[in-house]
């Protein structure tokens, strides 16, 4: 590929791409997006069963710095419109890291890039920082939000945080849903469910920011305009609920077993947490601690006021803390 022009200055080329790549058997769908392919690349992963490639013009102001990568995991979105239950076959965290990595790796080389920084959000989180520790060399960074440290331990807290959120403003009808269920773990989705409704609900600093976003953005989000590539052209329909819900569902056991002090404390990727200050689900005060106590090339721990489970969706704030930390880091391993 030529980089360069006549006078030697660097070429910009925008890049906006959706593909099914075969990764580990079956086709996957991808998407690669933004201004300049030559910006450090970063790869998004959400949790189990979600697919935020359809999102693309919500984090379009991430383009400017940055080439976002977004993959539909197995069990979501394109990738299981696409291959559907049999053709998928099991899903395991142990084979969604493995995929994970070879996405990565088609991503370097699709954009030539050297290494890859990952987005770990929520459950993806647990991917994300598997994904480096096996493979340290392929990745410039890691920034986490909604960050898995012990799973069960933080869906213990956050409990015990939203029913006394609760209590205090006294609201009968959330205390009663929430002592009818008592405190995790549980024995079905169900009141995983229940809990999830409150620890996992938008702040109000979240919901404002979504309500003041201009609607033509959310529209393209709920009905893409023709032809918009980041879509998988025909492919069947389905309720991205349902959908995200039946790929927890079997990961569930292992995601509520995670342990990231049993990874190790020790990493050879820079890592970042930007942590919504209101995460009730993922609770920040045992992300905190864990970044006291990892070591790595460099790692920074932050909070964002106002946000919770879903911090990111602080896009502007959760973007200059992305270009004022990480991209420095990271734009020397492109």
């Amino acid at each position: 590929m030529q980089n360069t022009d006549k006078t030697g200055k660097k070429k910009v080329q925008s890049i906006d791409e959706g593909v099914f790549v075969e990764i580990n058997g079956i086709p996957q769908w991808l998407t690669f997006r933004g201004r300049d392919r030559g910006n450090p690349a970063l790869l998004m992963l959400s949790g189990a069963g979600a697919a935020f490639s359809r999102m693309a013009p919500f984090f379009a102001p991430w383009e400017q710095d940055f080439t976002l990568v977004q993959w539909d995991q197995p069990g979501a979105g394109a990738t299981q419109a696409k291959n559907g239950d049999e053709a998928t076959g099991p899903l395991t965290l142990d084979r969604i890291i493995a995929d994970s990595i070879a996405v990565a790796e088609f991503a370097c080389r699709h954009l030539q890039a050297k290494k890859i920084a990952v987005l770990g959000i929520s459950g993806g989180s647990i991917i994300g920082l598997k994904a480096i520790k096996q493979r340290p060399e392929l990745f410039s960074a890691y920034v986490g939000t909604g960050q898995g440290v012990n799973w069960l331990r933080q869906e213990q807290l956050g409990y015990a945080i939203v029913l006394e959120q609760a209590r205090a403003r006294g609201d009968q009808s959330a205390i009663a849903e929430l002592e009818m269920i008592g405190a995790p773990p549980y024995k079905n989705v169900a009141d995983d469910a229940i809990k999830s409704k409150y620890c996992g609900a938008l702040t109000p600093t979240e919901q404002a920011y979504l309500a003041a976003l201009d609607p033509t953005i959310m529209a393209a989000v709920r009905n893409p305009p023709a032809g918009a590539n980041w879509i998988a052209p025909e492919l069947p329909s389905a309720d991205p609920r349902a959908t995200a819900m039946a790929a927890y569902e079997k990961l569930r056991e292992e995601i509520f077993g995670f342990d990231a002090y049993q990874l190790g404390l020790a990493f050879d990727v820079p890592i970042f947490f930007f942590q919504g200050d209101c995460d009730a689900y993922t609770t920040t005060s045992e992300v905190e601690a864990y970044a006291v106590k990892i070591q790595a090339p460099q790692k920074f721990f932050v909070t964002i006021r106002g946000g919770g489970h879903s911090a990111f969706f602080l896009r502007d704030v959760f973007l200059a803390m992305f270009t004022t930390h990480v991209r420095p880091v990271i734009a020397s391993t492109t």
